[in-house]
Parts: structure tokens; C-alpha cells; sequence
């Protein structure tokens, strides 16, 4: 699988949960912002893919960062808070089982962490850090 391949995946899963509520996005925090100023939250981020490729062993991996996030503040209450957690946790752990569940894809074991006014649009959400290991297909 390319990584360009993987991405689409990755989107196609997330838009997928998102089910119109929201949008997919996937690039530099740069970008990130401007494409939550043209449209709104929630938002699900891809960092852009990175990896490794063993040509010997024909395998890859593909390291994946991926936010799942609502629009916070500082002035967010404790009780809303946790609202917004509770909700961008059940989208990453639906998005992570239906991920699983495509061809290619093996057991996903993932590092989560809270993120609070990311970015200056105050993103809050979780994000998810983990690795794929994907076989290489050296006839593209």
C-alpha cells in the first residue's frame, strides 16, 4: 500500500464518522487552520505520513498522527470539557475499529493524548499517535 493509498483510506474511514457533521483534513497545522476558519468543527487531522521502508524484509511502516478535535477555549467550562473529550474519544475509537478492519491492516495499538486550545482556534479534542506496518508493493 502507498502511503498516498494509506491517506485515502484514512480519509475515506473519517469522513465516514464524520457522516457530514464536520470535515477531514490533512496537512501542516498551517493549513490546519485555515481549513477550520472555511469549515467549522468538529475536525479530524492527519499529520502528513511518515515511515520506514525495509526493501529486504518488504515491509513499511507508516507512522500516523491523527486529532480528532471540537472547538474549545480557556472559558470552557470543566462540565463541557470533559463533554468534548468524552465525544472526540468514542469518534477516535470508532474511527480506529472501522481502520482495523480494512484489508492490510493489522492490530493498531495506539497512544492517546488530551489536547487542549490547540492552535489559535483553540482545537480540543484527543489525539492519537500510532504505527501501521504495511506490506510493500514494489509493483505500483
Amino acid at each position: 500500500m502507498t502511503y498516498a493509498a494509506l491517506e485515502d483510506l484514512i480519509k475515506q474511514v473519517a469522513l465516514g464518522i464524520l457522516n457530514g457533521a464536520g470535515h477531514f483534513h490533512c496537512g501542516n497545522d498551517e493549513s490546519l487552520k485555515q481549513a477550520v476558519e472555511d469549515h467549522g468543527y468538529p475536525v479530524i487531522h492527519l499529520d502528513p505520513i511518515a515511515g520506514t521502508r525495509n526493501i529486504e524484509s518488504g515491509n513499511k511502516t507508516a507512522n500516523i498522527a491523527l486529532g480528532f478535535f471540537e472547538q474549545g477555549g480557556e472559558d470552557t467550562a470543566s462540565a463541557e470539557l470533559q463533554a468534548i473529550y468524552k465525544r472526540q474519544e468514542l469518534a477516535s475509537a470508532e474511527f480506529l475499529s472501522m481502520l482495523q478492519e480494512e484489508d492490510g491492516i493489522g492490530d493498531i495499538t495506539v497512544r492517546d493524548s488530551l489536547v487542549r486550545n490547540y492552535t489559535v482556534h483553540q482545537l480540543t479534542g484527543i489525539a492519537c499517535e500510532f504505527t501501521l506496518k504495511l506490506p510493500i508493493n514494489l509493483c505500483f
